[in-house]
């Protein structure tokens, strides 16, 4: 016990010699493309034809789809349309008629379009690159239960049984980018969301009444894949918070003070001076804030140096884990540059 209550001391003290400062982050894209490409078509090529055409229709039946597997297609391609005509980095996009695909499986990639049609279709339509919507599913499964129920009449409480009809609708997308000048599938990637529906009802018809509106909800879902899949272009912004020492020497106290106006320059000077103090843990800690100092300034490098200077000359503890943390994120951004040479 006397134990436990040292450890929990110990603790708030840790607590109470740092405080938090939150900033804004930013990681790259997941798909990356140079400035050079200013014009972009988007396709969909969900219909199927040749002999995967019956597949698709007993896909359909059996899986309770109806027509939502067009009406979702056409909501996604026309989502990831708007989000790219508002993306500054495009001059001019294109939304393209639909296209079939030949002998295509059910929820699985089709083959790649060949090159020599991409070409032909950029040439013709005057853009860079092609979206193309390849694969659209909609999978959907209905249970029944039922339950007793008290309800209240102007005769008093009548016990009935309520029916309960759920609906789970599974919506799968693929999608690829075509670069027909390096002959470069940009980006292949599959998207899985999940709708579920719920009705109720004093008989099984009544319960599953309820559910016939699913269709709009399952053309809402796909606009806002369209939207999310446009949005792999662009660099991600993350609120995060970091914790920096406010207590061990003068200096840290009054930078402390300094960082809690907004002063961060001047904190950041106290910080670097006590980086230099004959106390180990002081100057652990100065450099631990001084990695703070540089990520709030954009410096993720200079982050990085001071991060592991403080785990590895002074070992502090939290600076370890904070310097594995920056190193990912140079790297993804490492990962950028390469791709921009």
């Amino acid at each position: 016990m006397k134990k436990l209550l040292l450890l929990s001391l110990f603790g708030l003290f840790l607590i109470s010699c740092k405080q938090r400062v939150y900033l804004t982050i930013s990681d790259p894209p997941a798909v990356f493309l140079e400035n050079e490409y200013e014009t972009a078509a988007v396709i969909n090529r969900t219909y199927s034809s040749g002999a995967s055409k019956p597949l698709d229709m007993l896909d359909n039946v059996l899986s309770l789809e109806g027509n939502m597997d067009h009406t979702g297609s056409k909501a996604a391609v026309q989502g990831l349309f708007d989000e790219l005509s508002v993306n500054s980095k495009f001059k001019y996009v294109a939304l393209l008629d639909s296209m079939t695909v030949k002998n295509g499986g059910i929820d699985v990639f089709p083959a790649q379009l060949p090159w020599d049609e991409v070409e032909k279709i950029c040439e013709e339509t005057g853009v860079q690159l092609l979206f193309v919507l390849e694969l659209y599913d909609t999978d959907s499964k209905i249970s029944y239960s039922n339950r007793s129920v008290t309800k209240s009449t102007p005769l008093g409480d009548v016990p009935m049984i309520e029916h309960i009809a759920t609906m789970n609708t599974s919506i799968k997308t693929g999608w690829r980018i075509y670069d027909p000048k390096n002959k470069l599938i940009r980006d292949e990637i599959f998207l899985r969301d999940n709708l579920s529906s719920t009705g109720r009802g004093i008989n099984p018809v009544k319960a599953a009444s309820v559910l016939m509106n699913r269709e709009q909800s399952v053309k809402q879902i796909s606009t806002q894949v369209g939207r999310f899949y446009a949005g792999r272009l662009l660099s991600k912004n993350f609120r995060v918070w970091r914790n920096y020492y406010n207590k061990g020497s003068r200096n840290l106290k009054i930078a402390n003070r300094r960082a809690e106006v907004n002063d961060w320059d001047g904190a950041g000077e106290l910080w670097l001076k006590e980086t230099e103090s004959n106390k180990r843990k002081v100057a652990g800690r100065a450099c631990h804030n001084m990695a703070i100092y540089a990520e709030i300034n954009g410096d993720l490098y200079g982050a990085l140096e001071w991060a592991q200077k403080a785990y590895s000359d002074y070992n502090n503890k939290e600076a370890k884990d904070y310097a594995r943390l920056l190193k990912n994120r140079v790297n993804r951004w490492e990962e950028i540059q390469r791709l921009q040479e």
